[in-house]
């Protein structure tokens, strides 16, 4: 499962003076002239971010969840209906013995759909993982771009004064202040939907992790020891087919687990 990455602070990110040229070239010096749109400072990155700023879907999450609980409960009822037995004549006169074979193709019928219901989640929810994982490269940009508008706006803060003369009346420090100070709040908020996504991330790749062991290794093990337990006698290989299944089931509830935060 990936390790959950500490997001570097915005004013540790590393920004090159070059970068910042053409901002304050094309982005705040005309600024100086028309202060009304001082408000759309960093607006595209602002709405790029809003946009990016979801993680993977909880409700897919849950129907995953869901699905593992039934596949668990339908396997903790396995012995009910997958058990050998031997009947008397009085019992296949009776037809005990086809309803007994009757509720084990059942069985394995029902085991199949939870099984294929849980793997059309895991893939769905594999899918999700790799948007999200696409959503926050993006968002890390996104995160270095704003830390260049920010750097670049407390530099011509400082020097703009130095080549334009100011009215008495003109207010355009403190609101160039202001906003700067708007953009660093506006940040750190998003910086916590962000760590947000991530630990969803975390918590779907424990459960789909748990889930793929139990698919492609247990339930296959299990399905043998079944197998051997129906071709060799009630009582052959009864101890493997009960240890693999408590495997499996052991597994699948560690899905359902939280990881802890480590």
């Amino acid at each position: 499962m990936p390790h959950v990455d500490v997001l570097v602070p915005l004013n540790e990110i590393a920004v090159d003076p070059a970068d910042l040229l053409p901002i304050k070239r094309n982005e705040l010096v005309p600024l100086l002239n028309d202060q009304y749109k001082l408000n759309h400072y960093a607006d595209a990155l602002i709405q790029a971010q809003s946009a990016l700023l979801h993680g993977i879907d909880p409700k897919l999450m849950q129907q995953l969840s869901q699905s593992i609980e039934q596949l668990i409960q339908t396997l903790s009822e396995s012995k009910k209906y997958l058990k050998q037995r031997k009947f008397n004549a009085l019992q296949k006169w009776l037809g005990i013995d086809l309803e007994f074979g009757s509720s084990q193709v059942e069985y394995y019928k029902n085991l199949d759909r939870h099984l294929d219901r849980a793997n059309q989640l895991s893939q769905r929810l594999q899918i999700e993982i790799q948007k999200s994982q696409a959503r926050f490269a993006q968002l890390q940009g996104l995160r270095g771009q704003m830390a260049r508008y920010i750097a670049a706006a407390e530099e011509f803060l400082n020097e703009y004064p130095g080549f334009v003369q100011q009215h008495p009346l003109d207010n355009f420090a403190e609101r160039l202040s202001k906003k700067i100070h708007s953009l660093r709040t506006l940040q750190a908020s998003n910086d916590i939907a962000i760590t947000q996504m991530q630990l969803s991330q975390q918590l779907s790749f424990a459960l789909l992790d748990r889930f793929k062991e139990a698919q492609q290794v247990l339930i296959p093990a299990w399905q043998y020891h079944v197998q051997q337990s129906q071709k060799n006698g009630p009582d052959a290989s009864l101890e493997k087919l009960d240890s693999s299944r408590e495997n499996l089931i052991k597994t699948l509830r560690k899905s359902l687990e939280k990881p802890s935060k480590s």
